[in-house]
């Protein structure tokens, strides 16, 4: 399979982390091993009759290892964290079977001060 990267592809964008996970291991069927994390990120997203709301982009961001500075996040505490992603969108494979993909090169938290406070509690004076 080709790829091909673009000379000026690479930018970075702030938007939400709503899931992630790592995945490592070999398929059944070939033989092939895969290794990678997962990402869910926030996208806004145009529906049917016009309306817009939000939907998310599954990307990878490198291998499962990368998980590992992430795992501390617990999203049904904190919901979808702010984070600045550093990507570029590649095209990949050729002819019919050429898609774009976007890869993932970095990903950094944004406002990590309040992650883990229950900020749904009052301070006593």
């Amino acid at each position: 399979m080709s790829s091909l990267f673009f000379g000026e592809s690479r930018f970075t964008k702030k938007t939400y982390l709503m899931n992630a996970y790592p995945s490592k291991g070999v398929m059944k069927e070939t033989g092939l091993a895969y290794d990678s994390t997962h990402l869910w990120l926030m996208v806004p997203q145009k529906n049917p009759g016009g309306t817009i709301g939000l939907g998310y982009e599954a990307v990878k961001w490198g291998d499962s290892t990368n998980f590992d500075k992430i795992k501390h996040i617990n999203f049904l505490n904190s919901g979808p964290i702010q984070v600045e992603i550093e990507m570029e969108e590649v095209q990949q494979g050729s002819g019919e079977r050429e898609k774009k993909i976007t890869v993932v090169h970095n990903l950094r938290l944004v406002g990590m001060a309040d992650l883990g406070r229950d900020t749904s509690a009052k301070k006593a004076a």
